[in-house]
């Protein structure tokens, strides 16, 4: 059962339908987007991705967003994520300043508001 595994979103279309069909909860530091991923059944599986606009910045601000959107996803998804699903994480204004473990916080309030979240916590 814990042999989940974690993936990256690359293709825009995936981000696209995620945000046109998926639960979105905006927290104070980023803003998460989850849909059930069915099609990938056969073995357990977390799919994420991560995103910044230009609102948040140029491009250093927006790159040193994701990287820390990354590690914060690649920590907390692969403990307390729904396998078979997929995540998307968007940056906001506060994202690039807000400390780790306040965005720690945040995914985990938004995974609990989503209930995508494993029943452990």
């Amino acid at each position: 059962m814990m042999s989940c595994d974690i993936q990256s979103i690359k293709k825009r279309a995936d981000f696209i339908k995620l945000s046109k069909e998926g639960l979105s909860s905006p927290q104070e530091g980023l803003v998460l987007q989850v849909k059930s991923n069915k099609e990938s059944s056969k073995h357990q599986i977390i799919r994420f991705g991560v995103t910044a606009t230009k609102k948040i910045g140029n491009a250093v601000i927006r790159n040193k967003c994701k990287r820390k959107l990354r590690v914060l996803a690649k920590n907390v998804l692969l403990k307390h994520a729904k396998e078979n699903s997929d995540y998307v994480l968007i940056a906001r204004n506060t994202t690039y300043s807000r400390n780790i473990n306040l965005l720690k916080t945040d995914l985990l309030n938004a995974l609990k508001e989503t209930k995508y979240i494993k029943n452990n916590i």
